[in-house]
């Protein structure tokens, strides 16, 4: 990998276009692969660095028969083919946001995430800056490289290309603070559907990991994502088991330096305060955002939903709806959720938007 990061240096500064962004981004990838030495040699001993595609960007993928397909992979050099699959996945993520399809990157992470179950890829999203920004950069040498070969209408353009994929390559390495979001709510607030428009603009590219409890509570019985679970799935104990999840896969990411959204109910007081502990612990911000709508905008919501990894029905907004949540703390902010989705971003983002200008008034 070291090598790989001075030859793009070296290339890009034997261009003579890109002068001292050159030296910035030689030192940022150097400082981003010290970081994530140990956690990328720990995926390397558990075979995660193995025959991948290698060449995993859009132009690569083609829809069939109403299915994404990979095609055009890396053959004639199984070396080069040889990376971490994070690696590989990275190229992909890259192009989507070069291509303006952030929320389509964020997606693809957490579903990746998700189907992978594998707690060393939580770890190892430490390197995701240095895989972004080496995508990037090695984009930035083949544009120049292409630049310097065409006419001076095309080459003009390539090189404007290369210096705007030097400049992302660089934005990915300088990568902002982790924190930590929590959405709750009772069922049918829309908890979901606000923690995955959240997702993609909070932490740095491609966006937060959105965990959520229905979905571990699927990963924990074995079962796919829409399978139906029976009332036992459902006990104290395993609501304890599942916010025990939440919690440990929070603190990976969070440990990785990446942002993460936790969307469950939280309707006991512990789990909310557990959850904001974890915050603390981790040394990261915590919002808190809980939703509320009312019960017929909630059992009308639920009474629809269709190919939804809840279990959620009717009966069960209206058991919650007769508990006690207890009293919010003020890490907590209470958001209105009985209109649109629109509104309710809205509403969440101009809270997010007022604590991040409360905590960077506190640093100063």
């Amino acid at each position: 990998m070291r090598r790989l990061v001075n030859a793009i240096a070296g290339s890009l500064g034997k261009s003579g276009h890109f002068g001292a962004a050159v030296d910035r981004l030689q030192s940022r990838m150097g400082h981003q692969l010290d970081k994530s030495a140990s956690a990328l040699d720990e995926r390397a001993a558990h075979g995660l660095v193995r025959r991948c595609h290698g060449d995993l960007h859009l132009a690569n993928l083609v829809i069939w028969q109403g299915r994404p397909a990979l095609y055009d992979a890396i053959e004639f050099d199984e070396a080069i083919a040889t990376i971490d699959t994070l690696y590989d996945l990275a190229f992909l993520l890259m192009d989507l946001e070069w291509h303006g399809q952030g929320p389509a990157a964020s997606i693809v992470l957490n579903r990746y995430l998700w189907r992978s179950r594998n707690d060393l890829d939580l770890k190892g999203l430490i390197a995701l800056p240095l895989f972004l920004g080496l995508r990037a950069a090695v984009r930035a040498m083949v544009t120049a490289d292409r630049a310097a070969q065409e006419n001076r209408e095309e080459g003009a353009s390539d090189l404007e290309k290369a210096h705007r994929y030097v400049a992302a390559a660089l934005r990915y390495l300088e990568a902002p603070p982790a924190e930590l979001v929590a959405i709750g709510g009772l069922s049918g607030t829309g908890k979901t559907t606000l923690g995955a428009t959240l997702a993609p603009r909070l932490g740095r590219s491609p966006g937060a990991v959105h965990l959520r409890s229905d979905l571990e509570r699927k990963a924990l019985a074995g079962v796919g994502e829409y399978d139906h679970l029976p009332d036992v799935a459902y006990t104290p104990e395993a609501r304890n088991r599942i916010y025990e999840v939440l919690r440990r896969k929070a603190r990976q990411v969070l440990a990785a330096g990446h942002s993460v959204v936790v969307d469950a109910v939280f309707a006991d007081r512990d789990e909310r305060q557990n959850i904001q502990a974890l915050a603390s612990e981790a040394g990261v911000a915590f919002h808190g955002l809980w939703l509320q709508a009312g019960p017929d905008t909630l059992t009308s919501r639920v009474a629809a939903r269709r190919n939804d990894a809840s279990d959620a029905a009717p009966e069960t907004v209206r058991a919650q709806l007769n508990s006690d949540s207890g009293p919010l703390s003020a890490a907590w902010s209470v958001i209105g959720a009985g209109g649109t989705q629109d509104q309710t971003l809205a509403s969440a983002e101009a809270v997010l938007d007022q604590k991040f200008k409360k905590i960077c008034m506190t640093i100063r």
